[in-house]
């Protein structure tokens, strides 16, 4: 079986990807690396994304404007729905995420990639960064009420931001396989996706 350069792991917050990819990462004896959204998002100075990693981003401020800033779009009376808007700094830093994991390619490693598609510009950068390489895209679905119940329990999340993201995430690209982390372990998740690369 041939293993892909990349595994490209799609999916809104809080569905769990961070554990399915460390789960799929063991489960694989080749050394593939796991990166995330998270982990590019988290080299940034806290100043530019204050509050985005709370429940409720009260703080806003210059550095917000240029970092994330989370903006609700439900109407009143409506379940919470929140959307990232990106300034500049955090979008030359998204900008740089795809390019960066393919650097690590080209020097020999596979990677797990644990993405978050905001938008067609996230979506188009992970297409020409990774053109001609061998990549296995993983779509990661779950019950919007599940996403909220995790994102309740953790609380570092924006409250309304898994709803923001579930009827987005999705719409830029097609996938090898997609898994539903409400219905499945992620143990059985992982085997779904072995013999998925193992079938192609």
């Amino acid at each position: 079986m041939g293993w892909p350069d990349i595994f490209l792991v799609n999916g809104p917050s809080s569905a769990g990807k961070t554990t399915l990819c460390r789960a799929l990462q063991a489960a694989i004896a080749e050394p593939y690396l796991v990166t995330s959204f998270d982990d590019f998002v988290l080299m940034a100075a806290p100043r530019y994304y204050r509050g985005a990693d709370t429940s409720r981003q009260d703080e806003r401020d210059a550095f917000t404007t240029l970092g994330v800033e989370m903006v609700m779009t439900s109407l009143p009376g409506a379940p919470p729905s929140v959307t990232a808007r990106f300034g500049p700094v955090f979008r030359r830093l998204l900008d740089s995420m795809a390019p960066a994991v393919r650097t690590l390619v080209d020097g020999g490693n596979a990677v797990i990639f644990d993405h978050v598609l905001h938008d067609r510009a996230m979506h188009e950068s992970c297409r020409m960064a990774f053109a001609e390489l061998d990549v296995f895209a993983v779509g990661v679905t779950c019950p919007v009420e599940i996403l909220e119940m995790r994102e309740r329990e953790r609380g570092d999340r924006v409250l309304g931001r898994a709803r923001g993201l579930a009827g987005v995430v999705h719409g830029f690209m097609s996938y090898d396989i997609m898994v539903d982390t409400g219905a499945m372990t992620p143990a059985a998740c992982v085997s779904a996706i072995l013999a998925a690369v193992e079938k192609r």
